[in-house]
């Protein structure tokens, strides 16, 4: 089943991104750090806690733009470690609102997305015969979902994007430990640039 999925992405991807007329459309590349608390405490724990870093690359499907404003959704892949306990792979997609301002913009958006954790410890687990046998496994599978804001400026024009950025979102992991905390709220500051290639 995975691999039938697989072999149908990699078809599918490259032939929607053709018709997309892919080149015309924003990438972004951005780094974060990521801090596991709530709002508005997460905002300033990512500029003094120990760095949770990460890397997030996007692909901008625009829906319907305006002069001044326009409705998109990104299909966004990630990676970020968690200090202590794990790193993970983040696939996710966001759709939102962006407002523009001359060369400044503002926006809100809703994310939506799957991560997968790997552990970065050992975790017991107990055998049928009552010991102990520690093994880190092949990671957790996590639902994610959550918002943001963010604050832009194009250096380009709108043909030739050029756009350095500055968000906050704020994220749940679901389940996280279903007997302690099964939702973990999580508060991202990411900075990146949103480019065209043509």
């Amino acid at each position: 089943m995975i691999k039938r999925t697989l072999t149908l992405l990699l078809i599918l991807v490259p032939a929607l991104l053709i018709a997309q007329g892919w080149r015309s459309k924003p990438l972004a590349i951005s780094v974060f750090n990521n801090a596991t608390m709530l709002p508005p405490a997460s905002f300033t724990a990512v500029f003094n806690q120990p760095l949770h870093p990460g890397l997030t690359a996007s692909y901008e499907f625009g829906w319907k733009e305006k002069a001044y404003s326009k409705w998109f959704q990104n299909a966004s892949i990630g990676f970020f470690r968690q200090r202590y306990v794990y790193q993970a792979l983040l696939l996710f997609i966001q759709a939102g609102y962006q407002r523009y301002l001359g060369h400044l913009s503002l926006e809100g958006s809703l994310h939506l997305g799957y991560m997968h954790a790997f552990l970065l410890t050992d975790r017991a687990v107990k055998k049928d015969n009552g010991t102990y046998e520690y093994r880190r496994g092949l990671g957790k599978p996590q639902f994610i979902t959550g918002a943001g804001i963010g604050l832009g400026y194009n250096l380009g024009g709108k043909e030739k994007v050029r756009r350095v950025f500055i968000n906050y979102d704020v994220r749940l992991q679901m389940p996280f430990v279903k007997s302690y905390v099964t939702l973990l709220p999580n508060g991202i500051v990411s900075a990146g640039m949103q480019f065209t290639l043509e």
